[in-house]
């Protein structure tokens, strides 16, 4: 209109910010051309013609949600809507050099970007552990193997029944875009690097709430699952079990631990008692754009005995508690995202009446925690009387 100026932002530039760390190279644009496709190693879904089936929705969670209304909006549309962008694996991490800034409009590879250079970095403590050359080595060998990756498998890839991408230089991609940073940062493998998080829940003895076993991570301060990564030939149960006694039971005397042992024996069951929360990427800021983690978090429900069990940190843990799952608790509004959207999921299965006790199978990546303040009490009022009412039986 006439006497207004034009506010109009002047064409975009890609202009990485400047980079001084000795550790890091640039490297010349590598990670967003030239990108074939590994059609060698079908999906799981494809070789066994099953459909995965997701059990999370992006509906906003009430006590008064149907259960089956929350289960199947299309895996298609929930694997977009929860993986399109990421946002922690473009943040900085304390042990990483500096990024290059990537746009949420080029975080996808299908979007060009005219010089794009990330930086390049790979921790010493990544090439010293290198699996072909040190005896008991945790980490791939500096050139990636895609028959080993393939073998490896990605949860991420085989959700949406798509074969792994590789760039010019042989090297993975990340499912879901650019990251600012390749090579392999502080992770160990190409491509996928897979762990697993367990989600324990009580009802607490004294006051009838909802509680699930959390940590404050001693290397960030931050409150989240006990989990940590799968060891090589490890099946995920067992690390699920293994992380959580490692993290959350660091008990002194032998006879406490003999006591531990048969408890966590009924509450595991051996791996088969537990219910498959989520299974997929996880945006996490060791992320690259050629090596990211993927975690399967499981969800157990302890009862009787294995509800009294009291948590001693251990491991990378600072901290072991039970935590209230409830919007009013402080603490539980500040755990990591996705590990709190894991928990509310997990709840609103107990609300259900569905324990934790069903068959474990693939889903699909829950959605943020969307429900409003009041209808989140409600759920959480609700679970404290459930609870009371399975103290009185």
């Amino acid at each position: 209109r006439k006497g207004v100026l034009n506010t109009r932002p002047p064409p975009f530039r890609y202009a990485p910010p400047a980079f001084s760390a000795p550790v890091a190279r640039r490297m010349p644009l590598c990670c967003g051309r030239s990108v074939q496709q590994d059609v060698s190693e079908p999906s799981a879904s494809r070789r066994t013609g099953g459909r995965v089936s997701p059990v999370g929705s992006q509906k906003e969670l009430t006590s008064d949600t149907n259960a089956s209304s929350t289960l199947d909006d299309g895996e298609d549309n929930l694997s977009v809507r929860h993986t399109q962008l990421h946002v922690r694996a473009r943040s900085e991490h304390p042990r990483y050099p500096r990024r290059v800034q990537v746009l949420d409009a080029h975080v996808p590879w299908s979007s060009s970007i005219e010089g794009y250079r990330p930086t390049d970095f790979v921790a010493k403590s990544v090439l010293e552990n290198d699996c072909t050359v040190k005896e008991g080595g945790w980490a791939d060998p500096a050139e990636p193997d895609r028959e080993a990756i393939a073998r490896r498998g990605s949860y991420e890839h085989e959700k949406r029944r798509l074969p792994v991408r590789f760039d010019e230089l042989g090297r993975p991609l990340n499912p879901v875009g650019r990251t600012g940073m390749c090579n392999r940062g502080g992770l160990g493998k190409w491509g996928p690097n897979h762990a697993a998080d367990p989600i324990v829940t009580r009802f607490d003895p004294a006051s009838g709430r909802l509680q699930v076993a959390a940590i404050v991570r001693s290397d960030n301060g931050v409150i989240a699952l006990p989990g940590g990564m799968v060891d090589a030939g490890e099946i995920v149960s067992a690390t699920v079990r293994r992380e959580f006694a490692e993290e959350v039971l660091n008990l002194p005397s032998e006879a406490q631990r003999s006591e531990v042992t048969r408890l966590l024996d009924q509450l595991f069951a051996g791996g088969g008692g537990g219910k498959v929360v989520y299974r997929g990427y996880v945006d996490d800021p060791r992320n690259t754009d050629n090596a990211w983690m993927e975690t399967t978090a499981f969800h157990f429900h302890a009862t009787g005995a294995a509800a009294r069990l009291q948590l001693t940190a251990g491991g990378d843990a600072a901290r072991a508690f039970w935590l209230p799952v409830s919007p009013s608790s402080k603490e539980y509004a500040s755990m990591l995202a996705d590990h709190r959207a894991w928990v509310d999921q997990a709840a609103a299965t107990l609300h259900k009446g569905g324990g934790a006790s069903q068959s474990a199978s693939l889903a699909s990546r829950p959605p943020p925690a969307t429900s409003s303040q009041p209808a989140a009490q409600g759920l959480d009022a609700r679970l404290k009387s459930l609870g009371q009412a399975r103290g009185r039986q």
